[in-house]
């Protein structure tokens, strides 16, 4: 099982536990972790930040595993910088690059609506076939904000339908925000899943925590994986199971717990019940 968390996730533990980073980078991957996520915007650092970064983690035996990033190709259809984000990606060997490709304001009047959805479209189809290229994932996921036309089950498998090799990050934990049941999320965008946030939520109110509120106003927090309101183990075994018939081989599990003020710890947790599975 390949483990990867996001650096966002180990600069707020160095932070929360007045650690280094280095330190914090040396328990994640003493806890079986292998891999970092990215936000791209830290590869767009004029002061090398991203160079530094890629230096830190190698230096602890750790990989960049993917990249993410946020566009508005919706206003304007250009895949360069699309193009330009995969080249980074790339450039410091990372497996996969998940596009948020823009939001849709509310409000927006139907058809403009519509147009902005097919420029998203349009260019997504141009990064998956230049990924194709270049031998990178190029990745979705059912984002967890009534602005992304991609936020549902069905509106993400339009995407999927409409763009050829385009991989589903099946965010395990943002159905809830769109109130949908997870598992039949999963069973509709089984065939394209190739990457998996392990994002667990919980329910029940956390001291201290700011919660995201679901489409119908239900707070959600922050959870270790496997120990929230998710079917965490059920969604695993189908997982694996699915990854075998599609032949996609060792499934890439992500953790992710962003608003977490314990990050280490729940790290931690999350790693060592994933490898428990």
């Amino acid at each position: 099982m390949y483990i990867s968390v996001f650096y966002e996730h180990i600069l707020e533990a160095a932070a929360q536990e007045n650690l280094s980073v280095e330190e914090v980078l040396k328990i994640v991957k003493s806890s079986q972790i292998d891999g970092v996520e990215l936000d791209y915007g830290r590869l767009l650092d004029k002061e090398g930040e991203g160079e530094r970064i890629y230096r830190q983690l190698a230096s602890e035996g750790l990989a960049v595993n993917g990249v993410y990033g946020f566009f508005d190709f919706g206003k304007k259809a250009d895949y360069l910088p699309g193009a330009a984000f995969i080249d980074q990606a790339v450039g410091i060997g990372a497996k996969s690059v998940l596009i948020i490709p823009g939001f849709i304001e509310e409000g927006l009047e139907k058809e403009r609506a519509e147009k902005e959805i097919q420029n998203m479209m349009a260019v997504v189809r141009e990064l998956a076939a230049i990924g194709r290229e270049k031998g990178i994932t190029v990745a979705m996921e059912d984002f967890d904000d009534i602005k992304a036309p991609f936020a549902t089950a069905g509106q993400l498998l339009a995407f999927l339908k409409q763009v050829p090799g385009l991989t589903c990050a099946f965010d395990t934990g943002n159905f809830l925000y769109s109130e949908e049941d997870v598992i039949q999320a999963f069973e509709l965008l089984a065939p394209y899943i190739g990457i998996v946030h392990c994002k667990d939520r919980s329910l029940t109110p956390k001291r201290g925590e700011e919660p995201k509120l679901t489409v119908k106003g239900r707070a959600m927090y922050s959870s270790p994986v496997g120990f929230g309101d998710i079917p965490m183990k059920q969604l695993i075994s189908l997982v694996k199971e699915n990854a075998g018939k599609q032949n996609r081989g060792d499934m890439t599990f992500i953790i992710e717990h962003f608003g977490s003020r314990h990050q280490l710890e729940d790290m931690q947790k999350s790693a060592a019940w994933l490898l428990a599975q």
